[in-house]
């Protein structure tokens, strides 16, 4: 049984994130500010080490980087996870469950960055090890219902590890959460490498597809639940 309408999801996430975008805006602000200084120190390695690799005066070992690096990616950290957790949190329970104000949890964040770790930790290996991109798809389709804890950890739920879906449903789920964000993100890389747009639209792409896959997984977390609750009633 399909429990995920893939263009229904499609449509219905953009028409949430249109409904609701002061609130996402509102949430987004501090985690956002977050992480500016690690994104601002990348900004300036980069720069450094296109000028190193052109004038090929200075050893790219030379480079030095901040000491500051591990405090701002712990901040860049905790805003994003904090980010998702709201913005999953306002999909599953309504603008009244989120503010602006941040999350002090620990155990939620703590969560979230630890699952978040895991599973890509268990999505790069195959590339890592081998050099195989093709097992690197093939590890994430077997791995995506496990993101629905992202879920349970914003709703402070208990993890799951077997969510009774059939193999349409999961194909579905892997293709919205996987699939569709790369094959976008790559059509507009195309795009701006072809007809010569401005590089800022492919980070602005990439912006819209992160609120997009994190409104969509909740989207799907609720179908997947409703149909799971409604199957052990009957």
């Amino acid at each position: 049984m399909n429990q995920l309408p893939v263009n229904k999801i499609i449509l219905t996430s953009f028409a949430f994130a249109l409904t609701h975008w002061k609130k996402i805006v509102e949430v987004s602000i501090l985690p956002l500010l977050l992480l500016l200084p690690l994104l601002s120190l990348s900004a300036e390695i980069i720069e450094l080490m296109d000028i190193f690799k052109k004038e090929n005066t200075v050893k790219l070992e030379d480079v030095q980087v901040s000491s500051n690096i591990f405090i701002y990616s712990l901040l860049s950290l905790y805003g994003l996870a904090s980010l998702s957790i709201n913005i999953y949190r306002l999909v599953i329970f309504g603008t009244q469950s989120v503010s602006w104000v941040p999350i002090f949890k620990l155990r939620q964040i703590v969560g979230f960055i630890g699952l978040t770790f895991l599973i890509n930790l268990a999505t790069s290996l195959p590339m890592l090890l081998a050099n195989l991109m093709w097992m690197h798809f093939v590890v994430s389709f077997f791995l995506i219902p496990i993101s629905l804890n992202f879920i349970n950890i914003a709703t402070d739920q208990p993890l799951k590890f077997k969510w009774g879906i059939g193999v349409i449903t999961q194909i579905n789920l892997f293709f919205l959460q996987v699939v569709l964000p790369l094959l976008s993100v790559m059509a507009v890389n195309f795009l701006i490498s072809s007809i010569g747009l401005p590089s800022a639209i492919s980070l602005v792409v990439k912006v819209i597809i992160f609120y997009w896959t994190l409104i969509s997984l909740a989207l799907c977390y609720q179908l997947i639940a409703t149909t799971n609750t409604s199957e052990k009633t009957l």
